[in-house]
C-alpha cells in the first residue's frame, strides 16, 4: 500500500494580514513588523514611565494614531481603559502608567485572500493527493474545514479529518495536518520556553510544534511534528537565526522520545532556512533522521521550494523506517509563477498564486 505524505505552506486561505501579502520578505513590510514587534514589547511592560512611554508615544504617532488617520497595517485594539488620549494640536499622551491599567492588544489589519489564488491553492493540494498533509501558514481550523468542503472536495482532494491547534503567532498564520487516516491524538508544545539574560520567560516556538499521532493501516503508528520556524521577514539576520536555533534544538530533545531506528516520525514544514544555516544544524544532523531529497532517486535534482527559485525553505524529515520505505519524492511547483517553470493556467501573477512556497510530497510504502 503507498502513503503519500507532504508538507506545503499554504500563506492562508480566505484572510490574510494585509502587511503578510506584500511579496516575499519584502523591504516595505520589514520595518513596520519590526515597529510592531517593539510596540507589543514595551506595551507588555509593567511601568509605562520613562523612555519606555516616550518610545510608545513615538511609534503611535508615526503610524497616525494621532492625526486620526491610521495607518493600513494595524490596529490598537482597546478593550478595556484607554492607552492614550490626543490633544486638540494633534499630540498623543498616555493615560495609563503601565500594562494593569488597560486591556487590550496590537491587532493586525486583515484583508481577503485573492479568490483565485485560494482555488489554486486547492489545484495544488488535489494535484498532489498526498494522504497526510502538513500545512504551514493556516488561520483556523475553521478556515481548513471550510477550504476542505467549499475548494477541496469539488477538486477531488478533501480529507476526512482536520486538526490544527492555535499557536502562539496572534497573526493567525498556525499549522495543522489534513489526513486521510484517523489522527489518535495530538500534544501541543505552545507553552515551550526560557528564559533570557534577564530571566524573562518567552516562548521557544513561533507557532507550536504539534505531535501528531496518526492511525496507519496493519496497526501502524506515524507520529508528525508540525513546524514553521522563526522567519526571515524581520528583525536582525542574527536574532532570527538565533531564535531558529532554540527551537531546533527543541525539536531535537523532543525527537529524543522517539527511537527513530524503528519509530515511524516526521518533521515536516516551512523551517525558513536553507540547509546550510547554521540555525538547522542541530535538527538535520540528528542521527537517523532523513531530508527525502536525499533519497537517491531524487539525486541531482533542484531542491528549491521558494518562489526566489533558489532556496529550499521547505521538509519532509523522515525516520530511518520511513526512509527505506520511500518509492518516489517531488515537488509540486504549478501554484506559483516563476519564469522558465511550468505553472497553472489559473496562475497569472503574483495576485493569484497559490502560495510562494512549493509543496513537497514524497511516497511511501507501507508494509
Amino acid at each position: 500500500m503507498k502513503l503519500r505524505i507532504a508538507t506545503y505552506n499554504l500563506n492562508n486561505l480566505f484572510r490574510r494580514p494585509k502587511l503578510l501579502q506584500l511579496a516575499g520578505f519584502s523591504a516595505e513590510a520589514k520595518p513596520v513588523l519590526e515597529d510592531i514587534d517593539q510596540l507589543t514589547t514595551l506595551l507588555a511592560r509593567d511601568n509605562y514611565t520613562g523612555s519606555t512611554g516616550q518610545a510608545i508615544v513615538a511609534l503611535l504617532t508615526k503610524y497616525g494614531f494621532a492625526s486620526g488617520k491610521g495607518n493600513p497595517w494595524f490596529d490598537l485594539n482597546q478593550a478595556k481603559g484607554k492607552l492614550f488620549s490626543v490633544s486638540k494640536q494633534k499630540v498623543l499622551s498616555l493615560k495609563v502608567a503601565g500594562r494593569g491599567d488597560w486591556i487590550g492588544w496590537v491587532e493586525l489589519t486583515s484583508e481577503s485572500v485573492d479568490d483565485e489564488a485560494t482555488r489554486n491553492t486547492g489545484r495544488v493540494i488535489a494535484a498532489v493527493q498526498a494522504d497526510l498533509l502538513g500545512v504551514v501558514e493556516a488561520e483556523s481550523r475553521p478556515a481548513l474545514e471550510r477550504f476542505n468542503d467549499q475548494v477541496l472536495k469539488p477538486q477531488h482532494g478533501d480529507f476526512p479529518h482536520t486538526l490544527l491547534v492555535d499557536g502562539n503567532d496572534p497573526r493567525g498564520i498556525d499549522v495543522g495536518l489534513y489526513s486521510r487516516h484517523e489522527i489518535r491524538s495530538v500534544r501541543s508544545h505552545v507553552d515551550d520556553s526560557y528564559k533570557d539574560k534577564a530571566g524573562h520567560a518567552h516562548t521557544i516556538f513561533s507557532r507550536d510544534c504539534p505531535e501528531y499521532e496518526i492511525a496507519l493501516p496493519g496497526n501502524k503508528t506515524l507520529w508528525w511534528l508540525a513546524n514553521h520556524f522563526k522567519s526571515q521577514g524581520y528583525g536582525t539576520p542574527q536574532g532570527n537565526d538565533a531564535r531558529r536555533l532554540k527551537q531546533t534544538t527543541r525539536v531535537r530533545e523532543i525527537l529524543a522520545r522517539y527511537d527513530l531506528k524503528k519509530d515511524w516520525v516526521v518533521v515536516a514544514g516551512d523551517f525558513n532556512a536553507d540547509p546550510k544555516n547554521a540555525s538547522l544544524k542541530p535538527l538535520l544532523a540528528v542521527p537517523r533522521l532523513h531530508d527525502v531529497f536525499d533519497w537517491a532517486g531524487f539525486a541531482n535534482q533542484p531542491r528549491w521550494t521558494y518562489h526566489s527559485g533558489k532556496q529550499q525553505l521547505d521538509y519532509l524529515l523522515v525516520s530511518d523506517p520511513v526512509f527505506a520505505a520511500i518509492q518516489a519524492v517531488g515537488i509540486e511547483r504549478r501554484g506559483m509563477l516563476v519564469k522558465n517553470e511550468a505553472h497553472f493556467s489559473q496562475v497569472t501573477g503574483p495576485q493569484n498564486e497559490a502560495s510562494d512556497h512549493a509543496c513537497v510530497w514524497a511516497d511511501i510504502s507501507l508494509p
